[in-house]
This record gives structure tokens, sequence and C-alpha cells, in this order.
């Protein structure tokens, strides 16, 4: 189910990518036209200036759409975070719990998925209440709640492989500009050997690393936010971790 809304999410996200690159990019080559001879001019000529303009729009497409990949699963974890405060597990000090209500426990979770309410945390205590009912052993089920946290972390660390492979594509789409346009210089070297006028080498030369520069400030953005959603995975879970070791594992008692 999740992963049905995030591939509608996508296809989403990829026309308003196509839509925001084009329109982004207008309307910095309207600013760098009307900026003309300011200071402002050269940051509006590298964004939107002419030279390599479908590598430009390309880059701010995959940009974007990195950045709503990164947006939509940040507010997916932040929505994971309710599940801590559903109260399936007791909070009080030296209460303990006997099998049989940990067996509770696992009903309640039951009852959770049932009215459709799924979030991570109950999936994981009902997970975990299973695995001691089944073995009765407290180390092999702090063992099987370490494998579901490590296996549940790598598919979520799976599912941002596009945004790793947009992050190592946008420099590429940089130096690929930057080769168009240094050969485009190349070109029109001759004209400057006829006439002199070396003015259309120069801005050649200009708009080649034009591309590089833009597409290393993307990254530089793109790869900032990922790393900071890949710190919000590894604390939610540790809290899960800490939550169901010190609310239930921790707390169950046998007679």
């Amino acid at each position: 189910m999740t992963q049905q809304v995030f591939s509608n999410a996508r296809a989403v996200n990829l026309a308003i990518s196509i839509l925001a690159a084009f329109v982004f990019w207008q309307i910095m080559s309207i600013l760098a036209d009307l900026t003309a001879g300011s200071a402002l001019y050269p940051i509006f000529r590298v964004l939107g200036g002419p030279g390599v303009v479908f590598v430009k729009i390309l880059a701010y497409l995959v940009f974007i759409f990195g950045i709503l990949d990164l947006r939509d699963r940040s507010r997916h974890l932040r929505k994971e975070q309710q599940g801590f405060q559903i109260g399936l597990l007791p909070l009080h000090e030296q209460l303990v719990l006997t099998p049989d209500e940990v067996e509770q426990i696992k009903r309640e979770a039951l009852k959770m998925e049932q009215k459709g309410q799924h979030f991570f945390v109950p999936t994981i205590i009902k997970k975990t209440c299973t695995h001691y009912r089944n073995d009765n052993n407290i180390s092999d089920t702090m063992q099987a709640l370490d494998g579901h946290l490590d296996a549940s972390l790598k598919e979520q660390e799976g599912q941002l492989e596009t945004v790793r492979y947009i992050i190592q594509t946008v420099p590429m789409l940089g130096f690929i500009g930057t080769i168009i346009e240094l050969t485009s210089s190349l070109r029109l070297v001759k004209n400057f050997q006829k006439t002199g006028d070396i003015t259309d080498v120069s801005n050649a030369l200009y708009s080649a690393f034009d591309a590089t520069l833009v597409a290393l400030s993307l990254t530089i953005v793109l790869t900032f936010l990922y790393h900071r959603h890949m710190e919000s995975l590894d604390v939610f879970f540790a809290q899960v971790k800490s939550y169901v070791m010190d609310n239930l594992i921790a707390r169950i008692y046998k007679r």
C-alpha cells in the first residue's frame, strides 16, 4: 500500500519537476536580460543564461524531483512518529509484563491493523510479541527485534536509490554541458582567426563552465538534504528499538 502511494506521488512529482524546471530557467533567463550590466547579472546568467540550455533544464528537473522525493519520505517518517503516541506499551516505571499481557498487547496491535491504522511501531511490537510467544525466550526475542529493525532500515535506504543516483548524475550533466560548450568554443576559434574578435569565444567559454557550476551547486544542496533524511531515519529506528526494548522486552517477567 505504501509503495503504491509513493509510486503515484512520484508520477505527480515528475510532472511538477518538468514544469518547475522550465519555469525556473525561464525566470532566470528573463532576470538575466533585465539585469544586464548590473552586479546581479552574472548570477542570473549562470542560472538561466544562454548556452547548454537543455542540460541546465535537465539538471533542474532531476534536482527538483529528488527534492520532492525526499520531502515525501520525510513527511512519511514524521507521520510514523505518531506510532509512539498510540500507547500500546506501558511507560510506568517498575511495571512488569506477564506472557499473557504480552499476548494482549499483540491483540491490540492486530486490532489497530484491522481498523486500517498502519504504523511501523505497532507492527514491530506485534512481530516482537509473536516471536516471544513462539520461542518463549527473551534473548532470541531481542535478536529477532534487531533483525526486523535492520531489515526495515535497509528497505528504507534501498528506496532512496533514486535520490543517490540523482546526486551522482547531476555533476555528470554539468560536465557534459561543459564539454559541449568547449567544443563549440573551439569551432569559434576559426572565426577569431579571421576577424580578430574574441568576444564569441569568451562568451562560449563562460557558458561552458556555467553548466558545471550550476550542477555542483545543486548537488551540494541535494546531498545535504539527503544526509539530513538519513540522519532522521537512523534516529527514528534507534528510538523504535529503545522504545520496544525498554517498555516491552525488559519488562517481561516469567514465573
